[in-house]
């Protein structure tokens, strides 16, 4: 059985996870099993692709077999994720992780800017980056916190849990001095 809540440290497969395919093959086993030639056909890849990427998703431990059924003379089987939730944190120290999560950022920018909003970009990126590596911060903290007690959580569904640690998470925030200074600051700048 896949837990509820996995967080997920390691940047080799934090790398491995933000890969494009491998990114839509977990958002497609969010919600149900599948097998390599069905995720296939809704990939518009060729199974030997999907095979490849679902095998190093199974080594990282993101993905698993969950069970199989007898076609014919074949085996297929289904395939489905460890967790129903992954939490990772890109501001773990590696600097290619670190540029990602800065460039993800400047895309937001890019909507402010089309919105109408003037700012200093440098600035406006700074606060907005250590927002949300404070973020990052508290929701891996809280979500190791869940991990440890699955078995206290087993009757809520995983919407709940992880609109939970969202709801502890901004709670963390709105104790902590520096990251209110900086919601406060973002909130002046991105006025019209």
């Amino acid at each position: 059985m896949s837990k509820k809540v996995k967080v997920i440290t390691d940047p080799k497969v934090i790398k491995l996870m933000l890969e494009d395919t491998r990114r839509k093959i977990l958002q497609l086993l969010r919600n149900r099993e599948m097998t390599i030639s069905q995720l296939s056909e809704i990939l518009g890849k060729t199974p030997q692709t999907v095979y490849h990427h679902i095998e190093k998703l199974k080594e990282a431990g993101l993905v698993e077999v969950k069970r199989t059924e007898m076609k014919g003379n074949l085996v297929e089987k289904y395939y489905g994720r460890t967790a129903d939730a992954f939490y990772i944190n890109l501001y773990l120290g590696d600097e290619e992780l670190r540029y990602f999560a800065r460039s993800r950022l400047k895309t937001k920018l890019d909507i402010f800017k089309a919105l109408g909003y003037e700012f200093d970009e440098e600035e406006l990126l700074n606060i907005m980056d250590r927002i949300l590596e404070k973020e990052h911060e508290y929701k891996m903290k809280i979500s190791k916190e869940i991990e440890e007690n699955e078995e206290l959580l087993k009757d809520f569904s995983n919407e709940d849990i992880i609109h939970a640690i969202e709801w502890l998470s901004m709670a963390e925030i709105g104790r902590d001095e520096e990251a209110l200074k900086l919601l406060k600051k973002l909130g002046e700048i991105l006025k019209k």
